[in-house]
């Protein structure tokens, strides 16, 4: 049974009805506000150096969990396919409607649930199979006692779900080495079942999740290409195995690579605005060799995709990553910040005898995620605060108001620096005052968002109207 069922999502009309067209200031605390404007920017940024690089592009919507953002996402090029990344099978049925509305329209759709198949998941897959049609699932393997679960899929919805080998490339989150005689234990299996008429092997999956370590575009940049580096791998080995099997039907292999460091990386490769980058010798080595990786992937016969999900909103983690210029990778370009109010102060309390405060959003509202820049969950935004402006610098040399400590329902404001500075350089700029509403840029979207039913959506190009609320999106919940 649908989780729609029990994890009804939030009553869209009535909070439209109830808060578009207040201001920001004018609702319960703590919040979630999305700007639209950044998530445009975001998402046309992506589809735009996929298009140009002639990359697939597979959206994960795991960050937001809405229909709204799904679309910015996707874009609106009718040639272009709808492919989407789902964390939980809730994200699918709450989608569901949306992607049978691009079906209508003649687009290409493919669901793919982004954790190994399991038993559990069979039949609520298997209605979005049955709804969507042939070609519109697809699972990832990397166990062989998962084929006959995949197998039962196809008999329960009448569709050949097409299947993705997960590759471990170092994260040791879930997949195979894809050198590793594990890797042909799968593949053989997942040949086999192919064989049979159960699933269409289409290809492979990675997600560099420690990309989040790294500190440069280069490094990015170099981090994609050992995700794509270990998938022609996997590939070859499958496209022998196919051979000594005599499988003959198989199409060309997709290697889907992706966390949100390695996926924005690739904009580095189509970057026009940059004289920076033009000047640092290790990034251009790095885009040559991605640039003629992609090539040689392609030449060998396969295709190259790729995915991510916290891009559009982006957080302090991304900012930290330092995966593209900051023309395109900046603090203006985070989408979501979290509203709350100063319910105290404390002057003194704090180190050197500095200030503290009180604010009404703690873990949460915030979620218990580390950023390697700066200690602390969360920064303080220039929103609303008198002669302060959006940073210029990088996060570890940030100087301001964090979230410094916190417990279930507090975030304790500390005026901190970040971690290359040895301390805060004297008092705050500023004072926060109780009854004050603050935003917060948090550490991790994915995390945070997680905790809130809806968005409060506001557009900062309709200028002097930035604080006005303009759309309410709700978002799939449960599992």
């Amino acid at each position: 049974m649908s989780s729609l069922t029990y994890y009804a999502a939030s009553p869209r009309e009535a909070l439209v009805a109830e808060y578009v067209g207040k201001s920001i200031r004018d609702v319960p605390t703590p919040a979630a506000i999305i700007n639209i404007a950044a998530v445009r920017r975001n998402c046309s940024r992506m589809l735009q150096a996929c298009k140009s690089l002639n990359l697939g592009w597979r959206a994960h919507v795991k960050t937001h969990k809405t229909v709204e953002a799904t679309r910015l996402q996707v874009g609106d090029d009718a040639s272009f396919p709808v492919n989407i990344v789902i964390s939980t099978l809730a994200e699918g049925e709450f989608l569901l409607q949306a992607l049978k509305e691009y079906k209508s329209q003649g687009r290409e759709v493919n669901v793919l649930y982004g954790l190994p198949i399991t038993a559990n998941a069979v039949d609520r897959l298997a209605t979005i199979a049955s709804t969507l049609g042939d070609g519109a699932v697809s699972i990832l393997l990397d166990d062989p006692a998962q084929l006959p679960v995949a197998a039962k899929l196809r008999q329960v919805s009448g569709v050949r779900p097409r299947a993705s080998i997960k590759i471990d490339m170092g994260g040791k989150r879930a997949g195979v080495v894809a050198d590793s005689d594990r890797f042909l234990e799968v593949a053989d299996a997942a040949l086999a079942a192919h064989r049979n008429g159960d699933i269409i092997l289409s290809g492979l999956y990675s997600h560099a999740g420690h990309s989040y370590g790294g500190d440069s575009r280069a490094a990015a940049i170099k981090m994609m290409g050992a995700e794509i580096a270990a998938m022609l791998v996997g590939a070859d080995r499958i496209k022998a195995r196919a051979g000594e099997q005599n499988v003959v039907d198989l199409p060309p292999l997709v290697l889907s690579g992706g966390a949100s460091p390695t996926a924005l990386s690739v904009q580095n490769l189509v970057s026009q605005d940059d004289a920076q980058g033009a000047s640092i010798p290790e990034l251009q080595t790095e885009v040559h060799s991605l640039t003629t990786l992609f090539g040689t992937v392609k030449s060998s016969g396969h295709v190259v995709e790729i995915h991510a999900g916290v891009y559009p909103i982006l957080d302090l983690q991304q900012l930290a990553a330092h995966s593209m210029s900051a023309s395109r990778l900046s603090w203006g370009d985070i989408a979501l910040t979290i509203l709350a109010e100063v319910h105290s102060t404390y002057p003194g309390r704090g180190e050197k005898d500095t200030p503290e405060a009180l604010v009404g959003a703690g873990g949460l509202a915030l979620g218990r995620e580390f950023c390697k820049a700066y200690d602390g969950m969360a920064m303080v935004t220039p929103w609303g605060r008198s002669g302060v402006s959006l940073p210029t610098c990088d996060v570890e040399d940030y100087e301001g108001w964090t979230v410094g400590r916190f417990s279930q329902e507090h975030g304790i404001l500390t005026w901190a620096a970040g971690k290359r500075k040895a301390s805060a350089s004297g008092s705050p700029s500023d004072m926060v005052t109780v009854g004050q509403k603050v935003k917060l840029w948090p550490n991790h979207a994915c995390i945070t968002s997680s905790h809130f039913g809806w968005y409060f959506v506001v557009d900062e190009d309709r200028a002097g109207k930035e604080d006005e609320i303009v759309d309410i999106w709700t978002k799939a919940r449960g599992w």
